[in-house]
């Protein structure tokens, strides 16, 4: 009877070690909004990793969506990660060529990698294609100070402002460039 039962029990794990195994397939449940939503918000919480990573699921998700890559860009510049910034802001140009956003941060990061001659290239696309847009018109006044034209830097700078109104968010930054313009003393920095 014993041997029975130990044969028994050798049998049932002979048989449960024979079974198939089984696959679990995962789906990701989120859209590549949802996943860009997700990136935003750790953006915001201070967390870039996660970020990252829901930039990165997002314009994975959706191979023509270009706002996830100008994102994942945005951390990167942050970070100071200046060539992944322009890898992103390049990838996101494939994706939508008219998309200013792209072309302005292609051309502030490759003026922090200190090639000019791109960066003007790239803000001056950007510019015609948004030229009321008052971050595209700073990063100009950033190339052209640097390239030291430093009085059509202060004069598009003004131009700029006369377009702010006082409680715009962008007036200070703007008004600080303008200043520092203004006394021949350009600081590089937005």
């Amino acid at each position: 009877m014993r041997v029975g039962v130990i044969m028994l029990c050798g049998l049932l794990l002979g048989i449960s070690a024979c079974s198939l195994p089984r696959i679990t397939v995962l789906s990701d449940p989120l859209t590549a909004a949802e996943h860009n939503d997700l990136g935003v918000a750790y953006e915001a919480s201070g967390d870039r990793g996660l970020a990252l990573a829901a930039y990165a699921a997002a314009f994975a998700k959706d191979r023509a969506w270009d706002q996830p890559l100008i994102n994942h860009g945005n951390i990167h510049a942050a970070m100071g990660n200046w060539t992944d910034a322009a890898t992103s802001y390049r990838r996101a140009l494939r994706r939508n060529p008219g998309n200013p956003e792209a072309m302005n941060n292609l051309a502030y990061v490759l003026l922090q990698v200190n090639d000019t001659r791109q960066a003007m290239k790239w803000s001056e696309r950007a510019v015609a294609v948004s030229p009321g847009n008052v971050a595209f018109i700073s990063t100009r006044a950033l190339i052209l100070a640097e390239l030291g034209e430093t009085a059509e830097a202060a004069d598009i700078l003004e131009q700029a402002l006369l377009r702010l109104s006082p409680d715009d968010p962008l007036r200070q930054a703007v008004q600080k460039l303008a200043d520092e313009l203004s006394a021949d003393r350009p600081t590089l920095s937005q």
